[in-house]
């Protein structure tokens, strides 16, 4: 039989052994704490379909994943409606129209609002480029290098486009030659005597209506061929073809050309319109708004015009302006043509940045054709032809707020599917564990 023998202790043995009982028993409650239980691997049960689900559960996070992160990235704009409370506030109009048909000599932009202020024939801020009947650019109003004129004396004077052209100032030989004479003698006289000439007094060169206007001022020289002793006028030359009409506008029909219209207007934040229509401008001493025509060359004025952009206060993202990229033609006669806006105070603030303070609009037209005989025979139709922009100011104003998602709320997302995903796989691995358990037990 076998003996028993006695372990032998240490002294210190029952210290030690009060030492793990008080750990063990920690250790044993935070493990009663553990809400994720394991089991042992041998009772675990691997399934082709717990395989399967399990794939594309981790396929359905990723997509939720990459879903969640695109959103995180995204800057989302959220739309604010309230009443515009702000006041004494200028609008700025931007424009950029061209109408191919009618010349910058005979176009006259006007703005008038509810309040009385009138600005007539604007020039500041805006800017006329005058265009062949192709759509070419010939230059600006005041007679720049490259015009009808300049075209004019291509023949004399070589290519316009030529980098040192040297046009004439006189398109009389005779004159001209006597010209070339009068600056040599000048030029020699000048550096006999030691003294320079004044600015300009020395060019032979007349490449614009300005050269023109400027030499025929400064020479005053007789036309040989002239029966009386008058003076050469510059409005005679070629190069201020154009120039001539500005002071002569009833002969605008004699310039075939086109006008484009870039830059932009400052007007009240009140109701009010702007348009372009032929013909002098002005205002009469009863404060009434004339336009100086002629009434039976009406039905002549072609307002076709392409309105390339339009636009209400500085630009911002995602701007959409209806009137942008609008044609109209006129087959036929001429027409006024009226475009009713309703402006909308628009406040746009960019994540990180300063609010900006546009404005945003809608649009309506009308068309009135102006038939051919218009102003003939005694018909009283005085319609004047053009294009009006009729605007008026809402009083609600949108205001646009940029927000990105914060860190915490894409990270709480994300636990969100990582969990919900895994939970609802395996509540259908074991549906689909039980339905296939019990098949088999069928069979």
């Amino acid at each position: 039989m076998a003996s028993v023998r006695r372990r032998h202790v240490p002294p210190d043995a029952p210290a030690r052994g009060g030492g793990a009982s008080e750990g063990g028993g920690l250790a044993r409650k935070v493990r009663a704490l553990d809400v994720y239980p394991k089991t042992l691997a041998e009772f675990n049960e691997k399934t082709d379909v717990g395989g399967l689900v399990s794939v594309c559960a981790i396929g359905l996070i990723a997509l939720l994943v990459v879903s969640q992160l695109s959103a995180y990235c995204a800057v989302r704009t959220h739309e604010h409606l309230s009443v515009d409370v702000e006041r004494e506030r200028l609008i700025r109009i931007n424009l950029n129209i061209t109408f191919p048909s009618i010349p910058c000599a005979g176009i006259g932009l006007v703005t008038m609002d509810v309040a009385g202020e009138q600005q007539i024939d604007v020039v500041q801020n805006v800017a006329k480029t005058r265009l062949a009947l192709d759509g070419s650019r010939l230059g600006a109003e005041d007679g720049a290098e490259g015009d009808v004129g300049a075209r004019a004396l291509a023949e004399l004077d070589g290519p316009v486009d030529a980098p040192e052209r040297c046009g004439r100032c006189y398109t009389d030989v005779a004159l001209n030659a006597l010209f070339l004479q009068t600056i040599d003698r000048a030029v020699a006289d000048a550096r006999e005597k030691g003294r320079p000439l004044p600015q300009g007094a020395s060019s032979r060169c007349c490449n614009s209506c300005d050269d023109v206007r400027a030499t025929y001022q400064r020479m005053r020289l007789i036309p040989t061929n002239s029966p009386q002793p008058v003076f050469a006028d510059w409005q005679t030359h070629p190069l201020c073809a154009h120039d001539r009409e500005l002071i002569d506008p009833g002969a605008l029909g004699g310039i075939h050309e086109g006008c484009n219209l870039v830059g932009f207007l400052l007007v009240n934040k009140v109701a009010g319109n702007f348009h372009v229509a032929p013909g002098r401008a002005f205002s009469s001493a009863q404060g009434h708004l004339v336009h100086e025509f002629k009434p039976f060359a009406m039905a002549s004025y072609n307002t076709s015009h392409v309105i390339h952009a339009l636009s209400f206060g500085p630009p911002y993202p995602s701007q959409l302006n209806p009137l942008d990229g609008v044609a109209k033609v006129n087959a036929n006669g001429s027409a006024l043509y009226q475009y009713y806006i309703k402006v909308v105070p628009t406040s746009y603030a960019p994540l990180g940045r300063e609010p900006i303070a546009t404005c945003q609009y809608s649009v309506t037209e009308a068309r009135m054709p102006i038939a051919p005989d218009a102003g003939r025979g005694g018909r009283r139709e005085f319609v004047l032809p053009g294009v009006f922009f009729i605007y008026d100011i809402s009083p609600i104003k949108v205001a646009y707020t940029e927000q990105a998602t914060s860190l915490w709320t894409f990270i709480t997302s994300l636990c969100a599917i990582i969990g919900g995903v895994f939970v609802v796989a395996r509540m259908v691995d074991s549906a689909l564990h039980s339905v296939s358990r019990r098949a088999a037990l069928a069979i």
